[in-house]
């Protein structure tokens, strides 16, 4: 027997066929020669006990099954058995179920005077811990049993069945490694040649065997119990307690973990099947019980989100048991909402699916597609749907005409193309309407849970012109139409106003205290957070980013018992903008996995983490991705009228334009600068410190302004202060250069002379299955998805 390079060790006897994988022989030879307890664990078909019979190979042993749910020794084929053994094997422990019966496993496993193997399907379970921490058992997990890609090609190949690189990949991530699943995919390849079909075939093969070789083994309840909970994705113990009806949902999962290891432990309190049981089990169900019973599972899972104000979810479950009462009526609930607590994106599909004649019959229906069109950059579609509700207002009387009143003039100011002109008028004018004619307004959400009130749910930079005259005259009239979310509001929106235009910093800090103060005791959490936003920045800007991490960690807390989903996904955005201060690259790689996608679709609700990431494209060097997300951010900006995103996208557009070498990258600049000096905001610029530092001094840029110029001074003055304070900001030196080989440098540089793969491949004399592995690799050291950012990203770290 000879060991082989790579993750596998490979008998030389080519007619047994067998692959043995390295992780797990190793920790059995481990165990052997410390001679210590072996407890192998995993789901069917991961080889178990096919693994420990190589391993044995001609030794004696003796060998138990509890398949009985009793211990009982036999012979198995494979194994040879001797009393005077070297090895013994007790196998199926999932199967007992009884304190004798433990007692006898543990009995021998004191006496025992050889190596002792444990093989079972599921984690060691609780009767057996005591043991297990007092001996230390050697224990090989699901994971050690996975067959790699690699050895999905060797088993292919000793079955002489000719595969492409692709294909061995699909196979891998199809089986996931599972060396029953693989086997199985081998036996159909063999009758007719592989191709993708087979899989599902495959599939359906593995479905058969766990359901008529496993599944028949269980209690007839747990299998009820499992069927049920099979129609979700992934559960809680309330949420199968609604849909099974049963109070013993705990010790059924118990159960169903110790027998199978079939159920997954995604995070605290969440649970979900494994995939290819939990198909074997709903076409079971489906069979079993028909559509009608079925339905009722995904009816009860609806009812239960519902109730926890879970919309999606609710709604998902009702589309699968076709209820579209259910569906029509969440929407109009949904549609009660602000932005910034509804789920108008997450709910596009249902919204957009429903017809025009059903829409028209409710004033909040159509209210709703108003606000969610003006989300979706769809500016004349909402229009029209606000259009549609001031003629349905006309048609009705009583309390429904009342209801499309106050959606009309809610809409008037918190449509978010609409600006902010007029909204001054539109809100002095709102007190009559809740006076003399009886009318309630919704639900107002000023800041779309944005760490910002001026840059918030619209941009209020024209107010700031006049901030200390505003804030004195119309405190009262804002609380009066915005309730508990204008709490606070006056405070905050003023300093927030004076730390752009950089003002007094005790100042700001009494207003911050005062507004969140007020936010906290009678108002909304989302406005406190536009308080923290600020206070961050205050921070961060006078070089203190342990205080803006601690304030950010401690709202964190906050806002996880009380606060949205939405809030926290901004935080850590903001945490990553940190990051991005401190130079911490990983952090930043890290926060990029968990960005929205821009092209799936964009949302205006996301744009704070959009400019997040546009810093993050920079700082990694992917100026194309950069360039593609501005530029969505720029029509944005323009349409809605948002002169701070205005300010924020141009000073990014000019630093890719600047390290691209593009002479446009003072124009743009200018373009910033001109917008920020109309309204004296300093600090939406000076943030940038080192990014822009030199593109701020740079002679020819300078040229566009005297010397005198009191407003560039001071920006230049306060730049320079970041950018001493935070010198890593967005600076690519500090990027460690990834390793590259000999041949992967010279596809580098042939595609930045603009070849193709095959030209590559023509070049150098290698296969394009090659070459394209090598672009592969190269990008993902880099960081990068393509070629174009690949090259930009070599020449920056100077490999090319």
């Amino acid at each position: 027997m000879g060991k082989k390079r790579g993750t596998t060790i490979i008998e030389e006897k080519k007619q047994s066929h067998y692959i043995r994988v390295k992780a797990s022989y190793k920790k059995l030879r481990t165990a052997q020669t410390i001679e210590q307890t072996v407890y192998i664990y995993g789901a069917t078909g991961y080889g178990k006990t096919e693994m420990v019979k190589h391993f044995i190979g001609k030794q004696k042993c003796i060998y138990y099954t509890c398949k009985s749910g009793h211990l009982m020794q036999e012979k198995t084929q494979g194994i040879h058995v001797d009393q005077s053994k070297s090895f013994l094997i007790i196998d199926d422990l999932q199967f007992l179920k009884e304190a004798e019966e433990y007692k006898q496993v543990l009995a021998l496993l004191t006496s025992a005077e050889y190596l002792v193997i444990l093989i079972s399907r599921c984690p060691i379970p609780a009767w057996l811990k005591g043991t297990y921490l007092k001996e230390a058992f050697v224990v090989i997990e699901e994971k050690d049993l996975l067959w790699t890609a690699e050895d999905v090609a060797r088993y292919f190949a000793y079955n002489d069945i000719p595969l492409s690189e692709e294909q061995i990949e699909e196979i891998h991530n199809v089986t996931q490694g599972n060396p029953l699943a693989v086997r199985l995919a081998t036996q159909l390849s063999r009758q007719s040649g592989y191709d993708s079909a087979l899989l599902e075939k495959g599939w359906t093969d593995m479905e058969g065997y766990l359901e008529y070789s496993v599944i028949e083994e269980w209690d007839s309840t747990m299998v009820n119990f499992l069927m049920q909970i099979s129609f979700l994705d992934q559960f809680t113990i309330p949420l199968a307690e609604m849909v099974t009806g049963s109070h013993e949902v705990l010790r059924l999962l118990e159960e169903a973990r110790e027998t199978g290891n079939f159920i997954e432990s995604i995070t605290d309190g969440t649970y979900r099947l494994r995939t290819i049981l939990r198909s074997t089990l709903m076409k079971r169900a489906g069979r079993m019980w028909g559509s009608e019973l079925c339905r009722e599972i995904y009816y009860n899972a609806g009812r239960f989100y519902e109730l926890q104000d879970e919309v999606v979810e609710a709604l998902a479950m009702y589309e699968k048991c076709q209820n579209n009462n259910r569906i029509r009526e969440l929407l109009i609930r949904n549609a009660r909402k602000n932005p910034g607590n509804g789920h108008y994106f997450e709910l596009r599909r249902y919204y957009l699916s429903l017809t025009e004649e059903e829409i028209e019959k409710d004033a909040l229906l159509i209210s709703g597609m108003s606000m969610l069109y003006s989300l979706l950059l769809e500016l004349d579609k909402s229009e029209y749907w606000y259009g549609k509700l001031k003629t349905f207002e006309k048609k009705q009387t009583g309390g429904i005409k009342r209801e499309a009143k106050s959606r009309i003039a809610y809409l008037d100011i918190a449509l978010p193309h609409r600006g902010t002109t007029g909204i001054l008028e539109l809100m002095k004018s709102v007190p009559t309407l809740l006076f003399e004619k009886g009318i309630a307004l919704p639900e107002f959400s000023v800041t779309s849970n944005m760490p910002s009130v001026m840059n918030g749910g619209k941009d209020f930079s024209k107010w700031s012109k006049r901030d200390r005259e505003l804030a004195a005259g119309m405190g009262k009239i804002v609380s009066l139409v915005l309730g508990r979310y204008g709490k606070g509001l006056v405070n905050i929106a003023l300093a927030e106003s004076l730390y752009e235009k950089g003002g007094d910093t005790y100042e700001i800090l009494s207003l911050l205290g005062r507004g969140s103060l007020e936010a906290e005791t009678g108002g909304k959490i989302e406005m406190a957070f536009a308080a923290a936003g600020v206070q961050v920045r205050l921070n961060l800007f006078h070089g203190n980013e342990e205080a803006a991490l601690a304030v950010l960690t401690s709202f964190e807390k906050k806002v996880s018992k009380e606060g949205t989903a939405e809030i926290l996904k901004t935080i850590e955005a903001m945490k990553c903008r940190i990051a991005l201060y401190q130079g911490e690259v990983e952090n930043v790689r890290e926060w990029l996995t968990k960005a929205p996608d821009e092209d799936a679709e964009f949302y205006i609700l996301e744009r704070y983490r959009y400019l997040t990431k546009i810093r993050c494209y920079l700082f990694l060097g992917e100026y194309f991705k950069a360039l593609l997300l501005l530029e969505k951010m720029s029509v944005y900006a323009i349409k809605y009228e948002r002169p701070l995103i205005q300010i924020e996208t141009n000073l990014l557009l000019s630093q890719v334009q600047y390290h691209m070498k593009e002479a446009g990258w003072q124009d743009t600049l200018l373009k910033a600068v001109q917008i920020a000096r109309e309204y004296q905001f300093y600090r939406g610029i000076s943030e940038e410190g080192a990014a822009i530092i030199k593109m701020l001094q740079d002679k020819t840029f300078r040229a566009n302004f005297p010397k005198e110029d009191t407003f560039m001074q001071t920006l230049c003055q306060e730049t320079k202060q970041m950018a001493l304070q935070y010198p890593n900001y967005l600076d690519q030196s500090i990027l460690a250069p990834p390793e590259f080989g000999e041949n992967a440098l010279k596809i580098l540089r042939l595609q930045a002379e603009g070849l193709s793969i095959p030209a590559i491949a023509g070049e150098l004399g290698m296969k394009e299955a090659t070459i394209k592995y090598h672009c592969k690799e190269n990008y993902k050291k880099l960081g990068v998805s393509g070629k174009a950012d690949a090259v930009l990203a070599a020449r920056n770290l100077k490999l090319l």
